[in-house]
């Protein structure tokens, strides 16, 4: 996020291309905080054998919530890229919440039983 502009000069000279790569990149470092919690509760529900939960977080998470977020950022509200990754990020974030909420509910479940009398 701090390092924006030097991240994009690395790759090209040219000022409105850097100018335009500032808000992707400053967009992209906060994008990476939900990536990461999606990618780990994707691989902990593996791990305990729900695959098949991973799917479909990953169905509606980027096809009903994240592409119709991106393309209205970007068209309706004329956001242009940074609308694509806002959309792309929302969608990343409702699937980092349900796949949470899935590992939750699934690993409460044995616990709860073996606490009873």
């Amino acid at each position: 996020v701090v390092a924006a502009e030097p991240l994009a000069s690395l790759f090209t000279d040219r000022t409105e291309v850097i100018l335009a790569a500032i808000p992707l990149v400053q967009i992209a470092a906060v994008f990476q905080l939900s990536d990461g919690a999606q990618a780990v509760a994707a691989g902990a529900l593996r791990g305990a054998g729900d695959t098949r939960a991973a799917f479909v977080a990953n169905v509606f998470g980027h096809y009903l919530l994240g592409l119709p977020v991106a393309l209205v950022l970007a068209f309706a509200f004329d956001q242009g890229a940074p609308g694509l990754w806002w959309g792309l990020s929302a969608g990343l974030t409702g699937t980092a919440a349900a796949l949470i909420a899935r590992f939750v509910w699934l690993t409460a479940r044995p616990i709860a039983r073996a606490q009873r009398p």
